[in-house]
């Protein structure tokens, strides 16, 4: 088994936004748990979003309509279980502190909604007749794994590989672990199941080629943070 535990370091700022991310996503799953199997499930129906009603939207009164609308923030910071959770969060911590540090906090967080709302979007389109509610941080994470992709492809991203009863960190450049997650989701795409693999492939899509529009005037064209670590520490 091998996963991923650090991707590019910030060197400018802290990492605020990421680091409230995953606490906010820990404390709402807590929540969760508080309130029980019969409420969560009532939260998830409530909150999650629905693509056969997402896709029928204009169909609804104003009000109905934003309900249905808000649903695709809300359904962002919901998970199924630990599993679900946990994996999420990995991926948002290796690969969201970078593109935190270039896009700055406040572009960094709209970006996080922009991707969550774009990969929803393209899922309801596609998969429009669902009628079970969509629920996690996937598909913004995966605006993240996109936009990674483009400005840090050769960027070496720490992976803990467990071998047998051992273990060690290796470095493995970013672009071999984003085309390993991408080809997972077209396999799995393939395979079916209630895991939303569109959502995840249009945030991939939409951060790929909608971070752009969240670059500051002043982040080079060609991002210069692409250097091993070694040299990102002695910039500190």
């Amino acid at each position: 088994m091998i996963l991923p535990i650090r991707g590019l370091s910030s060197h400018r700022t802290w990492p605020y936004v990421t680091i409230g991310l995953v606490i906010l996503n820990f404390i709402i799953y807590f929540l969760q748990m508080y309130l029980g199997e019969e409420a969560t499930l009532k939260l998830f129906w409530q909150g999650g979003a629905i693509p056969s009603k997402l896709s029928q939207v204009k169909l609804f009164t104003s009000w109905q309509s934003l309900k249905m609308l808000a649903t695709m923030f809300t359904s962002l910071f919901l998970h199924a279980g630990w599993v679900h959770l946990l994996g999420n969060m990995l991926f948002l911590w290796v690969f969201g502190e970078a593109l935190e540090d270039e896009l700055g906090h406040w572009r960094f967080l709209g970006f996080y909604f922009f991707c969550g709302f774009f990969s929803l979007l393209l899922h309801s389109v596609v998969a429009g007749r669902l009628s079970v509610p969509i629920i996690g941080a996937s598909g913004a994470i995966a605006g993240f794994l996109g936009a990674y992709l483009i400005r840090y492809p050769q960027a070496p991203v720490q992976t803990l590989v467990f071998l047998l009863v051992r273990f060690k960190i290796i470095e493995v450049p970013a672009f071999v672990w984003l085309g390993l997650w991408l080809v997972l989701q077209f396999y799995g795409l393939r395979q079916g199941g209630a895991v939303a693999w569109f959502a995840h492939l249009g945030g991939f899509l939409t951060g790929l080629l909608g971070v752009f529009l969240f670059l500051p005037a002043t982040s080079p064209a060609t991002p210069k943070k692409t250097a091993s670590r070694k040299k990102n520490r002695r910039r500190r």
